[in-house]
């Protein structure tokens, strides 16, 4: 037996439900009713087989059922309070000039681990800038590769250019909003097994927002930096170590410096084509 799955014959009940519930047919009964890690080339390491344990048997990677939650009587968002998020959530814009709690910020990144990803490939990066410090050397990195660029006789857009200049010279922030931190979750398209990377980015971002909106973080999705990578993808690989074709979106966060009293009103642009 493999050591990336154990059982413990003494707490094992042999109702077969993990060898059910394998998606892939890596487990299979034995003649005694419990279950053998037969191919474990074919196990995704979804863990499945570690939650639907009815008994704590399964020990998988060297992780243990007693450090899992228990789901029966876990505290669990309502319908209502989600629905209740998706109105009243905003893209901030307007930032305070204050970091946000670390200890909360350390919570939500290790919480990220648990986004689904296709065929559980894993294959994220989170790359963090916490604190206004890191955010204040990243805009000067940025800056500086710039005007590396423009030193290079290599003319920029429009688009980039003059918000660069306001940027160098103190003045607005377009492109980060004066945001305290930032988070940039990217895929490893070169992992094996990576199947969807930029769904696999999207749904580790939606999962950041909803988790730090809930810390009381505010969030804005950056979508000028992919912008930056379709332009000019040399600016991020020197200031992030983004390659040109690697999948990745930003998202700011920080303190929002503005309070919204009332949700907006969108639910009748929902497109809802009903089959049936």
């Amino acid at each position: 037996m493999s050591d990336l799955f154990t059982v413990d014959k003494k707490k094992c009940v042999k109702c077969g439900a993990c060898v059910r519930d394998c998606a892939f047919r890596a487990l299979r009964a034995d003649v005694d009713g419990r279950p053998v890690f037969e191919y474990p080339e074919l196990c995704m390491r979804c863990q499945h087989c570690l939650a639907i344990c009815p008994s704590g048997a399964v020990v998988f990677d060297g992780r243990r059922p007693e450090n899992s939650l228990p789901t029966k009587g876990l505290a669990l968002p309502s319908e209502e309070s989600v629905e209740n998020w998706m109105r009243a959530r905003r893209s901030v814009r307007r930032f305070a000039a204050e970091d946000v709690d670390r200890a909360s910020l350390d919570r939500i990144l290790k919480a990220l681990g648990n986004s689904p990803t296709g065929c559980n490939a894993r294959g994220l990066t989170f790359t963090c800038f916490p604190t206004r410090t890191s955010m204040d050397g990243f805009r000067r990195d940025f800056i500086q590769a710039i005007e590396h660029h423009r030193n290079g006789n290599k003319l920029l857009p429009r688009w980039l250019a003059i918000p660069a200049i306001k940027l160098r010279r103190g003045e607005e922030d377009v492109f980060f909003r004066g945001a305290s931190g930032m988070l940039v979750v990217s895929s490893d398209e070169t992992t094996p097994g990576v199947t969807t990377p930029r769904e696999d980015v999207t749904i580790a971002c939606a999962h950041f927002e909803l988790l730090a909106n809930a810390a009381g973080i505010s969030t804005c999705w950056c979508g000028f930096l992919r912008l930056v990578q379709e332009a000019i993808p040399e600016l991020l690989e020197e200031t992030i170590g983004l390659r040109r074709k690697t999948p990745f979106y930003a998202i700011l966060f920080g303190r929002g410096a503005v309070h919204y009293p009332r949700t907006v009103q969108r639910d009748a642009y929902a497109k809802i084509d009903m089959r049936g």
